[in-house]
């Protein structure tokens, strides 16, 4: 076991590209995209951590990042530290030792349990895929071998929670429940539903932050999102966002609600393979022209405005807009396991649960 000195980091950052090498269904993050994720996040100008590599004879069979998230412990009233970036070989030992390294380092800093993976957080990838490993991830969904459950478990981690995804295809239907529920909030004279404002996106971010900060903030694992971190996730996702997946609700004037779906560019990344290699270029570009599905990333309604079902109107005003548009596909993940509010109004939009992804902790 060995701590990932600044030197090393491509060789964390590549590890999984041999882990999975000829897996048909694993896509991976770009390599620049993953070294400004764990170098240059703003997530670390409030967080902290330590890279470890396991290997044998000199080549990497696992790897792992402890994390230290005061602002996860200030909020939650937590004393927990996290591991994430988690990737090993179907070897009990190795798993062992990975996460004990990470567990170490955290009992130095004085924290009493682990959870994860996170990514480095809930604000980005996290979970252990559990079921369903015969299909592509959405973008930004983890994948991960079926043995990673057993593998986790083996080391003492037992089950914290369990994140879910579901999915909707342009088949499915509204109840007619939701509809009819829809119909009266639409006669709602004080109630007005739009697409994102192009034109106006660092104004709609700021929306986005202030609504999700106060929707989620009651959450289970959830961290406050800082203006520095949802800024550089905006920079990022504004080249690709549609309009016609977006949507805002204003109620007098003033933004209530939200829901951001994205193209599922893991048809691109696939090809890609971690790298922008001008040969590959064309081939992706093709890919994205083609894209037909999509990921709801979030939605929220502020807490002065829930009870109103304006989930619902969020949910169906991106399927009505999507699929006017020519998507055929999306999915919505993730929700907590024991979010019974939020599930029910995704079921009566037709959706149906697809996978199951985990969080595991243990006492260190």
């Amino acid at each position: 076991m060995c701590k990932v000195e600044k030197a090393d980091i491509k060789e964390f950052i590549a590890f999984p590209f041999d882990l999975y090498k000829g897996n048909e269904f694993y896509v991976p993050e770009l390599k620049t995209e993953t070294k400004h994720l764990l170098t240059k996040d703003p997530f670390w100008l409030h967080a902290e951590r330590e890279l470890f590599l396991a290997k044998r004879d000199g080549k990497a069979v696992g790897r792992i990042a402890a994390i230290v998230n005061e602002n996860h412990n200030k909020h939650a009233g937590d004393n927990i530290g996290f591991f994430g970036f988690f990737e090993c070989e179907n070897n009990p030992e190795t798993a062992r030792a990975l996460i004990q390294a990470a567990a170490d380092w955290l009992k130095a800093k004085g924290k009493d349990a682990i959870r994860g993976p996170v990514n480095p957080s809930t604000n980005h990838t996290c979970g252990v895929l559990s079921d369903n490993f015969d299909s592509m991830p959405c973008i930004m969904m983890p994948y991960n071998f079926p043995y990673y459950d057993e593998l986790l478990k083996s080391t003492g981690l037992e089950k914290a929670k369990d994140l879910l995804a579901f999915e909707r295809t342009d088949k499915d239907s509204f109840s007619p429940r939701m509809e009819k529920i829809i119909l009266r909030i639409l006669r709602n004279p004080e109630l007005t539903i739009r697409s994102i404002n192009m034109n106006d996106f660092d104004n709609e971010v700021k929306y986005v932050r202030e609504i999700y900060n106060a929707a989620w903030s009651q959450n289970y694992g959830f961290v406050p999102i800082t203006e520095a971190e949802i800024n550089d996730t905006a920079k990022q996702l504004k080249m690709i966002v549609k309009p016609e997946l977006t949507c805002m609700i204003e109620i007098k004037g003033e933004v209530a609600g939200f829901a951001i779906s994205i193209p599922n560019m893991n048809h691109v990344l696939k090809i890609l393979n971690g790298n922008l290699n001008p040969f590959k270029l064309p081939k992706a570009l093709l890919a994205w022209r083609k894209i037909r599905d999509c990921r709801m990333i979030m939605l929220g309604v502020h807490p002065e405005h829930r009870g109103r079902g304006l989930e619902l109107l969020l949910v169906k005003h991106v399927v009505d807009n999507g699929i006017a548009k020519g998507w055929n596909k999306a999915e919505l993940s993730w929700m907590l396991e024991d979010n019974k509010a939020i599930i029910s109004v995704i079921e009566e939009a037709g959706c149906k649960k697809t996978k199951t992804y985990r969080l595991y902790q243990k006492n260190i």
